[in-house]
């Protein structure tokens, strides 16, 4: 896990791309019934080392994810290697009763040219196709969803409770400029809170890409709609399920540190993503008086994003009194 990661170069990771192409593309999801026997993540780092190939030679992008014991695959590119790709998942004994639940052409997310993400669920097969079928259906009697959307729904549904179960509720990615504050400060609060915290792991498209951690909890009593927060590693900025999502989040949380380079390097960061995927969410810093400068707000301010400085009172704040300072913020902010 990156979670923890120190390392304050500049990210270029192998699967990395300089911005997400514009020209309108197909976009198709498919569902599946995984028959993998063994370990998941062995089997998705095999099916990566054989995809990547195959899908840059045919011009595809796709996100490949694991969940409640069923695949879903998200594809992007020229229709004729989309059908390709499905003919040869039909074929394959790993995917049974495959479902094809989107379909459409449009801009598109994905920009590496293949993203593998695991979810840790306790909802069991069944109830997950129930909700499959449900989603397919709505898409031939309704509009048509994005696949972003789709792939929320599916993959990321909210909690029962969450005022609005249709995902249409705001979210905050959390980054810690040091050490894995982001998900230890969710942890916290999914404990205090009693709360179920969802956890996710994602893998690069290649070997040097190191696996990344991203969990989130859903706090319905939070605003009229309710917020979802996601914590995700540093480093998990260059995944493409991070860019995939980027434009879906409100806010952009930074938990600060007494490390005024770290932070200034976590700005720089978080400033990238958003100019590749042409973003300009709410930057939140949050931290002592001392760790939210000026020079920081100036940095966010100049490529127009909005910012807004969360700063404890408190010299030593926990994660409970940073959650006391935020909460209000992520309120106003919806």
């Amino acid at each position: 896990m990156s979670s923890s990661d120190h390392d304050l170069s500049a990210t270029h990771w192998p699967d990395s791309a300089s911005e997400v192409p514009l020209q309108s593309v197909s976009r198709l999801i498919y569902a599946s019934l995984s028959k993998v026997d063994g370990p998941v993540l062995d089997e998705m780092r095999r099916i990566r080392d054989h995809a990547v190939v195959h899908n840059q030679a045919a011009s595809l992008r796709v996100a490949l994810l694991h969940m409640s014991g069923w695949f879903v695959e998200w594809i992007e590119g020229p229709e004729v290697g989309i059908r390709a790709l499905l003919d040869r998942v039909a074929q394959d004994p790993r995917h049974q009763g495959l479902q094809v639940v989107h379909h459409s052409s449009g801009k598109p997310r994905l920009f590496r040219p293949w993203i593998g993400s695991i979810v840790q669920s306790d909802e069991g097969p069944t109830a997950f196709a129930r909700r499959l079928f449900a989603l397919q259906d709505r898409q031939v009697r309704a509009t048509a969803l994005e696949p972003a959307s789709v792939w929320l729904r599916l993959c990321s549904p909210p909690a029962a409770d969450m005022p609005l179960t249709d995902g249409a509720f705001p979210r905050a990615m959390l980054l810690s400029a040091q050490g894995a504050h982001a998900f230890e400060l969710l942890q916290t609060l999914a404990t205090h809170q009693r709360r179920p915290l969802v956890r996710r792991r994602f893998a690069g498209a290649a070997d040097a890409a190191r696996d990344v951690e991203s969990d989130y909890l859903d706090l319905p009593a939070l605003g009229q709609a309710g917020w979802r927060l996601v914590a995700n590693a540093r480093k998990g900025l260059a995944m493409g399920m991070a860019h995939a999502f980027l434009p879906d989040h409100a806010a952009v949380v930074l938990l600060l540190c007494d490390d005024a380079t770290r932070n200034q390097h976590l700005v720089e960061r978080v400033l990238a993503a958003n100019r590749q995927v042409h973003h300009a969410p709410v930057i939140v810093a949050l931290g002592t008086h001392a760790q939210v400068t000026p020079e920081l707000q100036t940095l966010v301010e100049r490529q127009g994003l909005p910012w807004v400085a969360a700063r404890s009172p408190l010299q030593r704040p926990d994660d409970l009194d940073l959650w006391d300072v935020l909460q209000p913020v992520l309120q106003h902010i919806a």
